[in-house]
């Protein structure tokens, strides 16, 4: 079930919204489109879009994760390993990208009063990955204001 709060908000700014989440994502895959969707995700279910390794770092802050969670899917048509998830989780100030690379999935764990850790799909911590680590740290770095922004409004 959506939050109608949350979905109100995308239906009022959903093409600035869209516009400004293509340009980010064009910053480092240029022909990449876009799913938007909003979804709950509790503490429960916190682990399917976060590695619990990272929420457990995050002491108390994990029990607060909320129902108000962003999910955007960014695929393209003909370079699968440009496809990447993006998960925003405003009461825990948490980013997540998730997305392909030789060795399976990479999650990069962002949050500003944080330094970026990288898990694998099994949640274990990982080393950045050369072929999509410094583009996910690239986009974390501009997404998380954005969508911290956009949040507020």
């Amino acid at each position: 079930m959506l939050n109608l709060e949350l979905e109100k908000l995308f239906y009022t700014v959903q093409l600035d919204f869209q516009t400004e989440s293509a340009k980010i994502a064009g910053l480092v895959f240029s022909e990449t489109q876009f799913q938007l969707s909003t979804r709950r995700i509790g503490k429960v279910h916190a682990a399917l879009v976060v590695p619990l390794i990272y929420l457990k770092s995050l002491d108390q802050d994990y029990q607060n994760i909320g129902d108000n969670n962003l999910s955007i899917t960014f695929k393209t048509e003909s370079h699968a390993l440009e496809n990447f998830k993006v998960n925003y989780l405003p009461k825990i100030k948490t980013l997540t990208i998730s997305g392909y690379y030789k060795a399976g999935t990479a999650y990069l764990c962002y949050s500003p009063a944080m330094n970026p850790d990288w898990y694998d799909g099994r949640g274990y911590k990982i080393a950045r990955p050369d072929c999509i680590g410094e583009k996910f740290e690239l986009l974390a770095n501009k997404f998380y204001p954005f969508f911290e922004e956009f949040f507020r409004g």
